[in-house]
C-alpha cells in the first residue's frame, strides 16, 4: 500500500441476530428496581387497580418510545445509538453533551441505584449498617468495573448469567405466587380510586425508572445483521415481553401480600416469597436478586 492511500476502518462484525439483540433489550431492561419499585408506587397511588395501571401506562409509555427510537435506528443504522441520532439530526455538540451527561449523571447515578439495592438484598443474609450498605454498594460497583475491564469477553458472560438470573427470579416468584399464595382476599380487598391529578404521575414515574435502558440496543446497530428491521422488530418484541413481566409480578406481589405491607417494604421480592413458601422463601429470592441485580 502507498503512502497516498486512503486507510478505512476494519467494518464490524454483523453477528447480532433478531433473538440476541430482543435477549439484549430484555436483559438491559429488566434490573434490580422491578424487586424495590413497587413498594415506590403503591405508596403513591395505594390501590392495586391504580397500581397496576401505572406499571401499564408505564409500559405503553416505553413502548412508545420504543417506537420511536426504532423509527430513528431503521433511518440511521449505524454503532452509537442516540449520540449518532443527536449528532446527525442537531449537531455533534449536541451529541456529545448527551454521552457527556450520560457519563456523569445519567448511567452514573443508574449505577449508584443499582448498587443500593444489591446492597439491601445483602443485608439479608448479613446485617448490615447504613456505613455498610454503602461500602458494600461502593465494593459491587468496583469489582464489577474490574470484570469488565479485564475483557469483553468475561464482561459478556457476566451479564449473560446476571440476565439469566433475573430472569429466573422472576419466574420462580410468579410461580410460587400462583401455586401457593392464599391472598386473594387482598388482592380484591382493595378497590380504591388513584388520584389521578397528583399521586398517579408520580407512581408513572417511578414505573419508568423500571423500564430505563431499552434504548441501548441501538448501539450496537453496526454489529447487527440487518439493522434496518432487526432493531425496531427486538425493540418492540423486547418491550413487551417486559411490559407483560412487570405487569405479571406485581400482581403476584399484590396476591400473596396485603398491600399495605407491599407500601412498606424495601424487600417487597423477599417477603412475597416468604408468604408464598413460608421460612426460606426470602432467603431464596434474595441469592436469586443478589445474583442478578447488575445483569
Amino acid at each position: 500500500m502507498t503512502s497516498g492511500t486512503p486507510q478505512t476502518s476494519p467494518a464490524l462484525s454483523r453477528d447480532i441476530r433478531l433473538p440476541h439483540a430482543t435477549a439484549m433489550v430484555v436483559g438491559t431492561i429488566i434490573g434490580a428496581s422491578i424487586f424495590v419499585q413497587p413498594s415506590e408506587m403503591t405508596g403513591a397511588v395505594p390501590s392495586i387497580a391504580g397500581v397496576l395501571a401505572a406499571w401499564v401506562v408505564a409500559g405503553m409509555l416505553t413502548i412508545a418510545g420504543a417506537l420511536i427510537c426504532a423509527e430513528l435506528a431503521s433511518a440511521m443504522p449505524r454503532t452509537g445509538g442516540v449520540y449518532v441520532f443527536l449528532s446527525d439530526t442537531l449537531s455533534p455538540a449536541v451529541g456529545f453533551l448527551w454521552a457527556w451527561a450520560m457519563f456523569w449523571s445519567m448511567h452514573s447515578g443508574i449505577i449508584a441505584a443499582i448498587s443500593v439495592v444489591f446492597a439491601r438484598y445483602v443485608g439479608y443474609f448479613v446485617p448490615l449498617s447504613d456505613a455498610g450498605l454503602r461500602a458494600t454498594a461502593i465494593a459491587a460497583i468496583l469489582v464489577l468495573s474490574a470484570v469488565n475491564y479485564v475483557g469483553v469477553r468475561h464482561g459478556s458472560r457476566l451479564q449473560t448469567a446476571f440476565t439469566l438470573g433475573k430472569l429466573a427470579a422472576i419466574a420462580v416468584m410468579i410461580l410460587l405466587g400462583v401455586i401457593l399464595g392464599s391472598g386473594l382476599p387482598h388482592f380484591v380487598g382493595s378497590r380504591a380510586a388513584p388520584d389521578l391529578l397528583s399521586q398517579f404521575p408520580r407512581a408513572v414515574a417511578a414505573g419508568l425508572f423500571a423500564f430505563g435502558g431499552w434504548h441501548m440496543v441501538t448501539y450496537v446497530a453496526g454489529e447487527t445483521v440487518e439493522a434496518r428491521l432487526t432493531i425496531p422488530r427486538a425493540l418492540m418484541i423486547g418491550t413487551a415481553i417486559v411490559t407483560a413481566c412487570y405487569v405479571a409480578l406485581n400482581v403476584v406481589y399484590l396476591y400473596v401480600l396485603p398491600i399495605s405491607a407491599v407500601m412498606s417494604s424495601t424487600r417487597v421480592a423477599a417477603d412475597a416469597a416468604d408468604a408464598a413458601l413460608g421460612s426460606g422463601g426470602a432467603r431464596l429470592m434474595s441469592a436469586l436478586v443478589v445474583f442478578s441485580t447488575f445483569g
